[in-house]
């Protein structure tokens, strides 16, 4: 075969394979805070269990490489949060990113108290940073969320007495 032939069926060949890859998704995925929640506080050491909602409208499954979030409560940097591992997320529906932030909160524990009692137990928090996405061109995609959550025990329920 000569090379003319050659590189006239390899170029064919290329752009039959072009044809039939999958359609790239074309919509931005939505990303919102499922929940914040804390899951261990103590002196040293607070714990806040964070989980980043996501739903794919697109007709392809997407991919979450890596991420990065930092965690701000009443204003006040506590934290930072990453990705420990990629997943999938199939055409149509939503995925969740968990995430584990760890601080230590004692410097700000004045502030942070004085700020938890005019507020009657409830913390404002933003989870802002990033999620990256593999393929289709949807590359590093923003995060910036904001919301509130109690920290006071729930009442006891009444009970009657007869």
């Amino acid at each position: 075969m000569c090379k003319a032939s050659r590189t006239s069926l390899l170029l064919l060949v290329l752009l039959a394979a072009g044809c039939s890859l999958p359609q790239e998704p074309s919509e931005m995925p939505d990303i919102r805070i499922a929940a914040v929640r804390p899951e261990s506080i103590g002196l040293n050491r607070q714990v806040f269990q964070l989980d980043l909602a996501l739903t794919n409208p697109n007709p392809a499954a997407i991919k979450v490489s890596s991420g990065r979030v930092r965690l701000d409560l009443q204003d006040m940097s506590v934290g930072t949060a990453e990705l420990v591992e990629g997943f999938s997320i199939a055409a149509g529906q939503e995925g969740l990113a968990r995430l584990r932030v760890v601080t230590d909160l004692m410097g700000e524990a004045p502030r942070l108290l004085s700020a938890l009692m005019a507020s009657e137990g409830t913390l404002k928090y933003r989870v802002s940073g990033y999620l990256d996405f593999i393929g289709f061109g949807l590359g590093r995609v923003p995060v910036d969320e904001r919301g509130s959550f109690g920290l006071r025990p729930p009442a006891p329920a009444s009970s009657e007495v007869l």
